[in-house]
């Protein structure tokens, strides 16, 4: 009997092919990742969220997390086809998948939604990570932001900002160490949440950063192969050379910037913290530490009144900032919520906002420009706030 199911089995993930009509990666516990099925993409985070991601027309992407009836009625189906594929090849597979197939086996919806459950008593709520970081394991150092009062943002309103203790901390990577188990082989770098997790006192940091090296091995030829963590600018201020150095010896290799905007005005329409004039000192500080930076911008900030002005003076700050090839400019579209405080601002202030098109066509023009402005090999790159799952 012949078929057209294929498998790829790796040291961290086992794949599942038909004909290319139907795709089911896995990680080390056998739970589903990523898959395609009928023209759409689907990824399962550790949270048990899934995504869907589908082209629905050309230029026009369908990017959202599935309600749980739909999340259980794909996860099922999902599940079906991975078990009949097992069926068809297990007497002609390689050894070593069996152990795999019988991690596969064990999963159903149901467990798979006790899971999730299970990860809501380990982790909150993991709202955002760069792009670049969607496959670190991420450590819960603190929870919230500290400042939480940008008018754009609701990632952190459901919790109070908290800073762990070393044996607080300790704890909680024990319990998602064991809950991730053999998926760890899957995860490139630690990202220390929340939202700005660097500025916690020094003393402090060194201490959480210890607990971290004490239950992981880190560096270049690690698997963990370095420390990554959003910063705000006013909490970035607080850092000294030296204090930065020290994070650099540690083992931090990049650090996160929600620049947002260039534009005094607009920034402070955003209620942000700092300034960009501090922004760049900032930047200038953490590279001079050998650090690199990520720093993300907002396309559509400041609306239709101050468009002009938020993408010239966005470009001036950037090239200020002298980035070079390990750092990375992310491009963001805003997205708000109706009862953002931030539209409110905006209209207040004679402006409106841009619609798809008029942000898509800045993001255009943001990348082109500072691409003229940042070193060669500098990453200037989409950051859709929508694709991401943990």
């Amino acid at each position: 009997m012949t078929t057209d199911i294929t498998i790829n089995l790796q040291p961290h993930h086992l794949t599942l092919a038909e004909a290319m009509r139907t795709i089911i990666a896995f990680d080390g516990e056998g739970r589903p990742i990523v898959a395609f099925r009928n023209g759409t993409n689907y990824v399962r985070g550790l949270s048990g969220d899934v995504l869907l991601k589908r082209t629905i027309a050309p230029g026009q992407k369908e990017r959202r997390k599935l309600s749980a009836d739909e999340r259980q009625a794909i996860l099922a189906e999902l599940l079906h086809d991975a078990n009949r594929m097992i069926d068809q090849i297990a007497a002609t597979a390689p050894p070593e998948a069996h152990d795999r197939f019988m991690r596969i086996r064990r999963w159903d919806v149901a467990s798979l939604e006790a899971e999730r459950e299970r990860f809501r008593t380990i982790y909150k709520r993991i709202s955002i990570v760069p792009p670049d970081q969607y496959r670190a394991l991420v450590l819960q150092a603190t929870e919230g932001c500290s400042w939480n009062r940008c008018h754009f943002c609701t990632f952190y309103r459901d919790r109070p900002f908290r800073i762990h203790t070393p044996d607080t901390f300790r704890e909680h990577i024990r319990q998602v160490k064991a809950f991730v188990g053999a998926g760890l082989g899957l995860r490139m770098a630690i990202f220390l949440g929340d939202a700005n997790a660097l500025i916690t006192p020094q003393p402090r940091l060194r201490s959480l950063l210890q607990v971290v090296h004490e239950e992981f091995a880190i560096g270049p030829t690690a698997p963990l192969k370095g420390i990554y963590a959003f910063l705000d600018i006013f909490g970035a201020e607080r850092k000294t050379l030296t204090d930065y150095r020290e994070l650099a010896d540690t083992g931090v290799r990049r650090i996160y910037l929600g620049l947002e905007s260039g534009d005094d005005t607009v920034f402070h329409q955003l209620n942000k913290p700092g300034s960009p004039a501090e922004a760049i000192e900032v930047v200038q500080t953490i590279k001079a530490a050998g650090i690199a930076v990520g720093v993300i911008l907002l396309a559509g900030a400041g609306g239709s009144r101050f468009a002009a002005d938020h993408v010239q003076h966005s470009i001036n700050v950037i090239a200020a900032m002298n980035l070079g090839p390990d750092d990375i400019v992310y491009l963001s579209p805003l997205i708000v919520t109706p009862d953002s405080p931030y539209l409110d601002q905006l209209r207040e202030s004679g402006s409106q906002p841009l619609d798809t098109a008029e942000i898509t066509k800045q993001v255009q023009t943001l990348k082109q420009s500072l691409r003229t402005v940042v070193a060669p090999g500098t990453k200037v790159v989409l950051y859709h706030i929508e694709e991401f799952v943990y």
